[in-house]
């Protein structure tokens, strides 16, 4: 049983969609062509639909190797193969410099923007308020910050008064927490039901809430 799943997860890990673009016109092909390499012993056709970047980890010989080491392991995955359902959505993810990213899927044959990508101040998670906060407070976007402050804390609070109480001598201690947040913008956020809580640096915190399906940032530590 251990055997079989790590042949499996060595050979489904390998990004097969990834490898040899263009030669089969769809998942599925590409499934299938490597199904049908592996039962007829073609070793090489088998690892020339893997990704590069699996090849280059994994040298040829080591790779045939294991497949004749494993025969039972390889029927069973290449009956498994044989009988793949549809593929699921394709995705794509293109970082941007500030850590942030693109989310692509493929739609007839075309890659697609999921989402509102113009959404810059997005607040449908805890995460994604976090990004949009660091993002409004190197931006000095008062205005936007405005709307990441709980109902509760928000009584007299205005663009004027951030402005005053963060451009001047607060300034230097301001930027320090806006460039700890962006570097902590990847931390674990727990989430529980209509709150959650992010650790940063040392021992700090950020308090989220959720209000009117909109996530809010408490005053971070």
């Amino acid at each position: 049983m251990l055997r079989r799943m790590a042949i499996t997860g060595m050979l489904l890990g390998a990004s097969l969609l990834a490898g040899c673009p263009g030669r089969q016109a769809s998942p599925e092909d590409t499934v299938r062509a490597f199904a049908e390499a592996l039962d007829a012993g073609e070793w090489e056709a088998a690892y020339g639909l893997l990704a590069e970047s699996y090849r280059r980890r994994v040298p040829f010989e080591e790779f045939r190797r294991h497949l004749q080491a494993h025969p039972a392991e390889v029927r069973e995955l290449v009956g498994m193969m044989g009988h793949v359902g549809e593929a699921e959505a394709i995705t794509a993810r293109v970082p941007f410099p500030d850590g942030d990213a693109l989310e692509l899927r493929r739609e007839d044959a075309e890659w697609v923007v999921v989402g509102n990508a113009v959404d810059f101040y997005d607040q449908s998670s805890p995460r994604a308020a976090l990004r949009s906060f660091v993002r409004a407070m190197e931006r000095r976007r008062y205005d936007v910050v405005l709307r990441f402050v709980p109902q509760a804390d928000r009584e007299g609070m205005t663009v004027e008064h951030m402005e005053r109480a963060w451009e001047g001598e607060a300034r230097e201690e301001i930027d320090r927490l806006v460039a700890s947040l962006r570097a902590s913008l990847d931390e674990p956020i727990e989430v529980v039901g209509e709150r959650a809580t992010m650790t940063y640096g040392e021992g700090a915190t950020v308090q989220f809430v959720r209000e009117d399906g909109l996530w809010r940032i408490e005053d971070p530590d």
